[in-house]
């Protein structure tokens, strides 16, 4: 009987090989099916219902679709709807799958040799052929290294998704702001063109009856044109934030079309406590999702540094085999061991060694980028809010005085031309204490992107579930 452990045991491989195999589904992606898919998102799918309905804000009884859409339930339906978090979770999936890869031993190898002697003498066998084999001894530190670095990559790829979701968050809460700002500014600039155009009316009148000069037509024409000018550009703000909500949320344009959007507190934007914010502020600098990501990026290039200075030392592979030299069999065993003679790896080990040192520059560039985020959101908020006050004082005189004016024109103390100029004054300071309004909403939205955290109660109280899939 023949070498009769090299044909079990290589018989015996290749059956384990084959059975354990993977089998190969395409999957193909088609533009057509996935613009259909898209056109048919809406906010009031039963399935969306089924998957958020756990986490709904307590007040709507877990509703959905709710009868009012706030900040709170626009997030969720995003966190559930949006393409780029679903990209983010898939490649928080294949950063997990990676772990398994980088735990794996290194298969051995299996070589096979074959030779005729032409000349052989009778009785002998012609062949000579044998088997070897590889076996790396790959484990211990090498394999540990490898390990932790791919659980790192989880760790980051993790981070990214908490990152993809707030920027998500951010954008939802930018666009129902712009959404909120748009629909009053249309409906200033419609009463301001209804105004103007009463005013261009009565001094064409005037001029035309010799109490006025020409040039005071002139005026009031331009005070009409502006006035259509700024009514489309309103109108044009309120399409494109209904785009940017739509996109935000991760659905077409008509899935928001004719929503009936809730933002109780809109009319009063408020710094949170100075004890609040600092003890939000301290947090962030410590813990700020993009901080962790610098920080595990100089864990990757601390576990990079320690392989490559590992990788200095010899490494030792093994190879038992077996040859049949002519009828001789033989066993043969096979040792080879990697020498460091003319080099130990210095190259690698400096290049790992500086860029240990460029991660570790970078997560004091980052911290210190937060600070002064911060800093300067807390400033602008502190300076936006006053100015909100002052700019509403100024509504409130602009009211008063066109009330006046509405009684003196009702005495006959002025004339219509003078009754208008006060109505579109009041209008102009109502514009300008929207201004000012929309300038502390982003004053405040620019405070929540650098502390990373909502300041609506509603919207914070969704925080435990930011890492979940909705």
């Amino acid at each position: 009987m023949r070498h009769p452990f090299f044909c079990l045991a290589a018989g015996a491989a290749v059956v384990t090989m084959l059975a354990g195999c993977a089998t190969y589904r395409p999957a193909p992606v088609d533009p057509v099916a996935t613009r259909a898919q898209w056109q048919a998102r809406r906010l009031d799918d039963p399935a969306l219902a089924a998957q958020l309905r756990p986490w709904l804000p307590a007040r709507d009884q877990g509703q959905w679709p709710p009868a009012r859409y706030g900040r709170a339930e626009l997030v969720l339906a995003a966190f559930a709807l949006n393409p780029d978090v679903a990209e983010a979770r898939a490649h928080l999936a294949e950063a997990s799958a990676a772990v398994q890869t980088a735990g794996v031993r290194a298969n051995p190898t299996l070589g096979l040799a074959l030779e005729r002697y032409t000349q052989a003498q009778a009785g002998s066998a012609p062949w000579l052929w044998g088997l070897s084999t590889d076996f790396l001894l790959d484990g211990g530190l090498r394999r540990r290294l490898r390990v932790q670095l791919a659980s790192q990559g989880v760790r980051g790829a993790r981070l990214d998704y908490a990152g993809k979701l707030w920027s998500v968050r951010s954008a939802v809460r930018d666009a129902l702001e712009q959404q909120w700002i748009a629909r009053r500014q249309e409906t200033l600039a419609a009463r301001t063109v209804a105004a103007a155009t009463a005013l261009e009316l009565a001094a064409r009148q005037r001029v035309a009856l010799g109490e006025d000069a020409p040039q005071v037509a002139l005026l009031a024409v331009q005070t009409l044109a502006q006035a259509r000018s700024e009514e489309a550009a309103a109108t044009q703000r309120a399409a494109s934030a209904r785009a940017q909500l739509a996109r935000a949320i991760g659905v077409p344009i008509s899935a928001v079309q004719g929503l009936d959007l809730r933002w109780d507190d809109f009319d009063r934007p408020a710094a949170p406590p100075t004890a609040r914010l600092d003890t939000l502020a301290d947090h962030a600098l410590l813990v700020r999702s993009d901080l962790e990501r610098a920080l595990v990026d100089y864990a990757d290039r601390e576990t990079e540094l320690h392989q490559q200075v590992h990788a200095q030392y010899p490494q030792l592979s093994l190879g038992p085999g077996y040859t049949y030299d002519h009828g001789i069999r033989k066993l043969t065993f096979n040792a080879s061991l990697s020498l460091p003679v003319f080099n130990q790896n210095q190259g690698p080990i400096a290049e790992a060694r500086a860029r240990r040192e460029a991660a570790a520059a970078h997560v004091r560039a980052v911290q210190a980028d937060i600070a002064s985020a911060i800093d300067a959101a807390r400033s602008r908020l502190a300076a936006a809010l006053p100015a909100l006050a002052a700019a509403r004082a100024g509504e409130q005189a602009a009211v008063r005085a066109r009330d006046q004016a509405e009684h003196a024109f009702k005495l006959g103390a002025i004339d219509r031309a003078a009754l208008l100029d006060a109505r579109l004054a009041a209008l102009a300071t109502n514009q300008s204490a929207l201004t000012a309004l929309d300038a502390a909403w982003q004053a405040e939205a620019a405070l929540e992107d650098a502390l990373r955290t909502p300041l609506d109660p509603t919207e914070a109280a969704l925080r435990p579930a930011v890492g979940d899939r909705p």
